[in-house]
């Protein structure tokens, strides 16, 4: 219990704590006018009825399901293609160029792409969430293979382990850290398209209410939404490093992930 005390941002945490407190006083005392920014405490007896009511989970629900799935199903791909490409190098003249055009399309413009081809559904989303999580796993994982230690490969040689093995064995684990960095950018960035494609009109999802919130004039409801947007991340990103940790401690140690 002391360590984990010991490990949390009080001064981060005080910040977060007193930008509350500033923004309740300047709406209660009108030191600042809109008319659609409620105070802090409007917005916890939002959130607090939402989740009474069943719509914060039932919406939560859809929309981390819709991003994980494409999260998950992208990091698996990307691995896998990220390592081809690395250790193959024929695949890797004919197909990087076609990899460069692809990720360099504004990601957002695929939304009316999937829209077409999937219509306002849950696959939509979850192929949105896949194809923006793909990339930088991809990346990621290609870098983090060709950057292994020459020494290292010396070695796999020196022992006279077959390519596979020095695979497996030296660059996929010493690519360990390159490939976190990319599954958590992925993981902000399904998450972010699948607001967006909800957001964009299919009718279920955290983004469809944050919209109908909006649209129906009740900003209380609508920055609940956003915080749940928030604590979401922040809660994944939270969880994706923990699980890197315990099951990669001596690669994110050496990396200097792990701090």
């Amino acid at each position: 219990m002391s360590r984990l005390t010991s490990r949390f941002n009080w001064l981060g945490f005080s910040t977060f704590f007193g930008f509350i407190v500033l923004w309740e006083l300047l709406i209660r005392l009108k030191l600042i006018s809109f008319d659609y920014v409620p105070p802090p405490s409007e917005v916890f007896v939002a959130a607090r009825d939402l989740i009474l009511n069943g719509e914060m989970q039932l919406n939560l629900q859809h929309t981390l399901t819709a991003a994980l799935v494409g999260w998950i199903i992208a990091s698996v791909v990307g691995v896998i293609l990220g390592v081809l490409l690395a250790v193959l190098r024929p695949m890797w003249t004919y197909s990087m160029a076609s990899v460069d055009a692809l990720r360099s399309l504004p990601i957002v413009a695929f939304v009316p792409v999937a829209v077409l081809l999937f219509g306002f559904s849950l696959q939509m989303e979850i192929v949105l969430s896949f194809y923006g999580a793909l990339w930088p796993v991809l990346l990621n994982t290609f870098a983090g293979m060709r950057d292994v230690e020459p020494r290292l490969l010396e070695v796999g040689r020196v022992m006279r382990l077959s390519k596979a093995s020095r695979i497996w064995k030296l660059q996929l684990p010493s690519a360990t850290s390159h490939i976190v960095v990319g599954m958590r950018l992925g993981l902000a960035i399904s998450l972010v398209l699948t607001l967006v494609a909800e957001m964009v009109g299919n009718p279920a999802g955290l983004g469809f209410a944050l919209v109908q919130a909006a649209q129906a004039l009740q900003p209380a409801q609508m920055f609940a939404y956003i915080v749940a947007i928030g604590v979401s991340g922040i809660i994944l990103n939270a969880g994706l490093i923990r699980v890197a940790r315990l099951l990669f401690s001596g690669q994110m140690a050496s990396s200097g992930e792990s701090k």
